[in-house]
């Protein structure tokens, strides 16, 4: 499973708790709202503009370097830390996983569909003190919109070359 479909399963399954109609949801955060690392995932509850950070990992190699990181996932506007990833890296996940952080396997049950499980509750994170405010979302919803435009301009070109 890749990165790609780990970030589909999250955001358009309806049994992920990241599900799309009810959460924004913007893929590889690295700009525009302060943070010091990327984020494969932000998602904001609606209402209460809550943020969690989805960390994707589809390899064991992946989840062990995550611990090598400095950053450590630190942000005042993250309320909670999820690690997703394919349904076969579960035990990986318990193994290497900090305790704080929830946990989230992806199983493809058929072509194109699959399921999101929590096999882990995040713990609301220390650091976490305020929700986004309303200029924040904006600029949130804002970096979405122009990722969308970037990848429609990308297969439209192609179409056409």
């Amino acid at each position: 499973m890749t990165a790609a479909e780990v970030q589909y399963a999250l955001t358009y399954s309806q049994t992920s708790p990241f599900y799309i109609r009810s959460h924004i949801v913007v893929p590889n955060v690295h700009w525009g709202l302060g943070f010091n690392h990327e984020l494969d995932l932000l998602s904001i509850s609606i209402p209460g503009f809550i943020g969690t950070e989805i960390e994707i990992k589809v390899s064991r190699g992946d989840i062990k370097r995550d611990l090598e990181k400095k950053h450590k996932h630190y942000d005042p506007r993250i309320r909670q830390l999820y690690f997703a990833g394919p349904y076969e890296l579960s035990g990986d996940f318990y193994k290497y996983v900090p305790e704080e952080a929830g946990i989230i396997v992806v199983s493809n049950i058929s072509s194109g569909r699959y399921q999101c499980r929590i096999r882990r509750k995040s713990k609301v994170l220390k650091q976490w003190s305020k929700a986004f405010t309303d200029k924040e979302v904006f600029q949130l919803m804002r970096l979405g919109n122009m990722r969308y435009w970037s990848l429609f301009s990308k297969q439209f070109r192609n179409k056409i070359n």
